[in-house]
Order: C-alpha cells, then sequence, then structure tokens
C-alpha cells in the first residue's frame, strides 16, 4: 500500500564551476511534461505518473554533431562544426573515445562526454543511469548508451555519458539542454520520491571524493572500495547552497 510521499533531497553539484550558467542542471521528467488534452490522457494515469515522479533528466551539457569511422583499423572522429558549440580545446576536454579494451565488442566503439554535474545525498539509496527512453531524439543515435547502477549514498562519482556507437552511417546529434540519460533513485521505501536541489561542494565533499580520484586505475574489485567508503563516510555530505547562501 502506498502512503503519503515522502520527498528526499537529491543534491546536483557542478564539478567545475567555470563556466557553470552556461548548463541547464537536472530536473525531474514530470517537470518537462506538456498539459494533458484531456481527463484520460497519459499524464493522468497513475502508473505513467508513479514512473515519471522517480525519472530525473540529464540534459545534455553541450551540443555536438559528431560522425565516426574505422579505416583501415584505425577511428576516424569527425566533429561537425555546424551544431557544435564548443570550440576544439573545450570540446577536447569533454569527449573522448574510451581505448579498445574497454570496449564490450570490438565493433562498437564506446564514445564519451564528461557531464559537469555529480550526484550527492545523504539519504540511503542506489542510483540507476539508463538512456532518456522517452524522449525521441534518443532514438536517432547511431548507438546504444551504455548503463549503469551504484550507490550513490557512498559514491558521488563524476557522471559520464557514454555510447556505444554501432551505426556508422549515422551522424550523432546532441542538441545543447536536451535529454542526454535519465536517473532512477531506488530507495527502498516506495512512498520516497527525489527532490532535487542545488549542492555545494564543500571541503568535506571535497576530501571525501578526493579519496574516488583514479580508483579505477588501481583496483578493479570496485564494490569492496564502496563499502570502504562507507566506513568512512561523514555523516553529512549534502548541504544545499540555499544554506550556504545564508
Amino acid at each position: 500500500m502506498y502512503g503519503t510521499p515522502i520527498h528526499c533531497e537529491i543534491g546536483y553539484c557542478l564539478v567545475d564551476p567555470e563556466a557553470g550558467f552556461a548548463f541547464t542542471p537536472p530536473r525531474t521528467v514530470l517537470s518537462t511534461r506538456k498539459a494533458p488534452l484531456g481527463t484520460r490522457a497519459v499524464q493522468n494515469c497513475p502508473a505513467v505518473n508513479g514512473l515519471e515522479r522517480q525519472l530525473v533528466e540529464i540534459p545534455s551539457p553541450i551540443g555536438l554533431r559528431l560522425t565516426l569511422q574505422i579505416e583501415n583499423g584505425e577511428l576516424n572522429l569527425q566533429v561537425n562544426p555546424k551544431g557544435t558549440i564548443p570550440d576544439q580545446e573545450a570540446l577536447s576536454r569533454v569527449l573522448s573515445v574510451a581505448p579498445q579494451d574497454r570496449w564490450r565488442d570490438p565493433k562498437k566503439p564506446i564514445v564519451r562526454l564528461t557531464i559537469p554535474w555529480f550526484f550527492v545525498t545523504d539519504e540511503r539509496c542506489m542510483v540507476s543511469l539508463m538512456p532518456p527512453f522517452l524522449a525521441s531524439e534518443m532514438r536517432r543515435w547511431p548507438g546504444t548508451m551504455v548503463t549503469g547502477r551504484y550507490p550513490v549514498t557512498d559514491w558521488p562519482q563524476n557522471l559520464t555519458w557514454s555510447l556505444e556507437w554501432d551505426d556508422f552511417d549515422a551522424e550523432l546529434v546532441l542538441r545543447q539542454g536536451d535529454p542526454l540519460a535519465y536517473a532512477s533513485f531506488e530507495f527502498g521505501d516506495p512512498n520516497k520520491r527525489p527532490k532535487l536541489v542545488e549542492a555545494d561542494l564543500t571541503d568535506d565533499l571535497k576530501e571525501f571524493r578526493a579519496g574516488m580520484d583514479g580508483i579505477h586505475h588501481l583496483t578493479d574489485r570496485i564494490e569492496e572500495v564502496w563499502a570502504n567508503a562507507r566506513s568512512r563516510r561523514p555523516a553529512r555530505l549534502m548541504v544545499p547552497t540555499s544554506e550556504t547562501d545564508r
């Protein structure tokens, strides 16, 4: 039986505040919907609303147009300047092709885009990152998004969007602000819902996140590292900016 909704604060925090005004922050899918056409429209279905209240939409931080080819065993990544907003230097800091030993399939290169936000919360929960399956733009991508699930409470990691590219005749087109991914938060209680708040990058949060830096280069036993992080976690990491601005 579902009861009274419990709103749990999920903080979103900029990795680097430089040019932060240019980025659209995360938002709930429910907040982006159009008005229903009638009383029996999809938006009035409790099952639909039950899902869309839980989904957090991560907008694309940049506009981008890319093609990718494999020629004589070499990757050729071409950026189309028409539709690509960042200049070459800025783009090189956020866009990359993963090394081949990290691909799932030798015929599907993985292109990665750095997202300037990360999530932080003091609620006990897991987060799943998945494709924005309600967005029509996703159906035109030349591949599939790499999905994942991790304990966001103990692991406020930087977010990266990764695409397994399998259609070399198609172009990847991302428009700034369009849906790039969904985040679904699992609290273990069906009455709990995410409430998005902007979070402050406090000294405690910086120090805790420093323990995560470069961890994938040192060990592949990440689940054990998660347990270690939980034991060292301060009681509070999520501080809304509304508190620090007082």
